[in-house]
This record gives structure tokens, C-alpha cells and sequence, in this order.
């Protein structure tokens, strides 16, 4: 996390904004679930991630940042040769499989089985080590909620 500059309003560049943005995802939401557990809020919370799923992010995205994507000429050039490529409904199967199995139980990372976690069907997923400190999970919720103007019960 680029905690002196969380927002990047000292210098813009796509690729870390985006991964930034994946791992406040994660932290905040396993943050989500320890908070509720230990505060009886009765929600449950999971990650989870869509692996290389056939967005506009690929083609839009060079055109939204300002750079070209590091990928783009890559994706259009691997996935007609059958690069793990899935289509959105593949890769909604994860965040589905988080929010609703009766297995997918708190706390938890959700992504593609198949090769390289890039598609195939849902399966629990290791923490990325990044996302695995409470501290930056701690801090990272504490700073949403001073930013969105939010407070949570300790208590339900």
C-alpha cells in the first residue's frame, strides 16, 4: 500500500493504481469479516477474483489511463491461440461462489481453479502474503471510514 500518497494525487500510473486498488479490496474485505466476528455483526465476508476474464478493461483501459496496458497487444495476440482467456460469465463464478456456497465460509479468497488461477471453476484460494497483515488491514479500514465520514458499532 502507498500509504504516504493512498489516493495517488502526487503521480498517477495504471498498473499500480489497479493492483493497489486489488489489494485494499482484499485487505479491506477480510478486514471486514475479522471485525464482524469479533463484534457479532452476523455478516460474512470473502474475496474473491475474477482470474483473466474478456473485459473492456483490456482494450479500454491504455485509453483510460493515459498508457497502453502492459498486456493489450499480448491479449489480442494469445487468446485467439487459446491463452486461459474466459469470458465474464467464467469469471463471475468465483465472487458467485464466495457470496452465496454454503462452503465459502468467511475470511476466505476465491479465484479460478485452472491453469495459472486464470479460469475454470471456483476454488478457495492461498492470501496473497501482502494482504496477510493486520496492521495494514487495521489501517486500511480505519482510513475508509475517516474518508467515507463512517462508523461502525464496536458492538451489534
Amino acid at each position: 500500500m502507498n500509504w504516504p500518497d493512498l489516493q495517488f494525487e502526487r503521480g498517477y500510473k495504471p498498473w499500480p493504481v489497479y493492483s493497489q486498488s486489488k489489494l485494499a479490496t482484499m485487505l479491506f474485505g477480510l478486514e471486514l469479516d475479522r471485525r464482524s466476528r469479533a463484534n457479532g455483526w452476523g455478516i460474512t465476508s470473502n474475496v474473491a477474483h475474477p482470474g483473466f476474464t474478456r473485459t473492456n478493461l483490456q482494450s479500454a483501459g491504455p485509453r483510460m489511463g493515459g498508457g497502453r496496458a502492459p498486456f493489450d497487444a499480448g491479449f489480442r495476440l494469445f487468446a485467439p491461440l487459446g491463452w486461459p482467456v474466459q469470458r465474464v460469465e467464467g469469471g463471475l463464478r468465483p465472487a458467485l461462489h464466495a457470496a452465496t456456497s454454503l462452503d465459502a465460509g468467511g475470511g476466505r479468497f476465491y479465484g479460478p481453479r485452472g491453469l495459472g488461477h486464470l479460469t475454470g471453476a471456483a476454488t478457495e484460494e492461498k492470501i496473497y502474503r501482502s494482504a496477510r497483515n493486520p496492521k495494514d488491514a487495521s489501517r486500511l479500514w480505519d482510513l475508509s471510514c475517516e474518508l467515507a465520514d463512517v462508523t461502525f458499532p464496536s458492538r451489534a
